[in-house]
């Protein structure tokens, strides 16, 4: 079942349980009132005819013709549809009102017993054809006699009044849920569109593998755009992704494809009748050409554990130490390049000792690679605000600023023959990008081209 009819369905159910209470609070209400009303005239006129045909005297005999000209007369008006009634205790009807002319109230053997027994009652009694009247009865005590006072009152307004109410209250209900049912599935349905758009888009997506296409939501940020921004988000970020993937696999295989040409090719040199001497030179091309493959192989593997969201061993790490440690290291190999330490302080973070070493070691790798002789490097460590910033700043080539915003991407290199030269693999910066971002922190970068570059590893203290 379509969510959009569920939902319609599931509106119009809790409309109609409410429209359905209400209801039935509402007919009680009426009705209540209503039969309040009743009973509260009959009340009032059998309070009049006990207070009209009061102080009768015991020894007097009763005259039932002047008892009838004493009842209190009826405001058709005020109050239509009032009857009187007094029965002996015979259950013969001796005094009537008027208006009951030839008719007679109807009688209810338990409402008259329980009046002789000194009790008085309400009930509704069935007058014939479909009409009923409301009977307030008494006892009266006149002369030596105990009669009985009945003051009754038609309930056809009532009758009538109750099952309109309650006719209008189901034609209410009715044509509610029609209306719900046909404008909600309309906003339902309006409300549902970018949903449906999103469906075609994927749909669309999935058959023609174009991750140009886009949902492009115009209406308010709710929940619905809220979706549909994610959507184009993801698959925005996926087109990202898929085109990496497949510059990666062709940067790959293009830094694979040389060692391989170039194994392959010695290969076959070897295969012919070398002297010692080129014979040596190609098992040495093999062997620096499968030292490069190795190294490119286990800096992808590296990436793709980074990248993965693997954790790391996290232990408190002195960045201070590292930073010493680094520098000792460097000065073996730097050459006639100036390794210098500037503000070093005693700083610590939360993480893995032996990728944090790796990170400043691919940058300081970097920065000698780039800086020609008699350059200098200069390795610092401060803190800044919640941030420890190790700084790597050299006096090298620098970046220009078109090759800044491509920096970190796998296999980009700004001087290509020299990085190969220098046996780089072009993987080392975006190494050091997804530690940082592994430990929570970033790596930026400022250069000058011909003025040197400025590394700096912001890591959360």
């Amino acid at each position: 079942m379509p969510i959009r009819l569920r939902l319609t369905l599931w509106f119009s159910a809790i409309l109609c349980t409410i429209l359905l209470l209400s209801g039935i609070a509402l007919n009680f209400i009426i009705t209540r009132d209503l039969y309040q009303d009743v009973d509260n005239n009959l009340t009032v006129y059998s309070a009049r005819v006990h207070g009209t045909l009061h102080g009768q005297n015991p020894t007097d005999a009763l005259d039932y013709n002047v008892i009838h000209d004493k009842l209190p007369p009826i405001n058709e008006f005020a109050s239509p549809g009032i009857y009187i009634q007094i029965i002996d205790n015979n259950g013969k009807v001796v005094v009537k009102s008027d208006n009951l002319r030839d008719q007679e109230l109807p009688v209810d053997p338990a409402l008259v017993q329980n009046g002789f027994n000194g009790n008085i009652s309400i009930a509704s009694v069935a007058a014939g054809e479909n009409a009923r009247v409301r009977i307030m009865v008494s006892p009266l005590f006149l002369g030596n006699q105990t009669l009985l006072l009945e003051v009754a009152e038609s309930l056809k307004f009532v009758d009538t009044t109750i099952s309109q109410v309650r006719w209008a209250i189901a034609g209410a209900i009715l044509l509610s849920l029609v209306f719900t049912g046909v404008l909600g599935n309309l906003l339902v349905r309006r409300a549902l569109t970018p949903v449906e758009k999103i469906t075609r888009t994927a749909q669309e997506i999935e058959t023609s593998s174009d991750l140009n296409r886009r949902v492009a939501y115009t209406g308010p940020p709710d929940e619905i755009g809220r979706l549909a921004a994610t959507f184009d988000h993801l698959i925005t970020h996926l087109h990202r992704v898929f085109e990496s993937q497949k510059q990666f696999v062709a940067d790959a295989s293009h830094e694979l494809r040389t060692p391989l040409t170039v194994i392959q090719g010695n290969t076959d040199l070897l295969k012919r009748n070398l002297n010692k001497q080129d014979r040596e030179e190609s098992l040495t091309a093999i062997e620096s050409e499968a030292k490069r493959m190795t190294k490119v192989v286990n800096d992808l593997l590296l990436l793709a554990e980074l990248e993965s969201g693997q954790s790391s061993p996290q232990e408190r790490v002195n960045l201070r130490e590292m930073v010493n440690e680094e520098y000792k290291r460097v000065r073996n190999f730097a050459g006639n390049r100036g390794i210098f330490t500037g503000n070093i302080e005693d700083l610590s973070v939360k993480g893995d000792v032996y990728r944090l070493k790796q990170l400043l070691g691919n940058l300081v790798d970097n920065a000698i690679k780039y800086t020609p002789e008699g350059g200098t490097i200069t390795l610092s460590l401060f803190r800044d605000g919640e941030w420890a910033r190790l700084e790597v700043k050299d006096t090298g080539i620098g970046i220009s600023r078109e090759n800044l915003d491509h920096l970190f991407e796998r296999f980009y290199r700004v001087d290509k023959s020299r990085s190969r030269g220098g046996g780089g693999t072009g993987l080392g910066l975006s190494i050091a990008k997804s530690i940082a971002e592994q430990h929570g922190g970033k790596i930026t970068v400022e250069s000058e081209a011909g003025k040197g570059s400025t590394f700096t590893a912001w890591l959360k203290l």
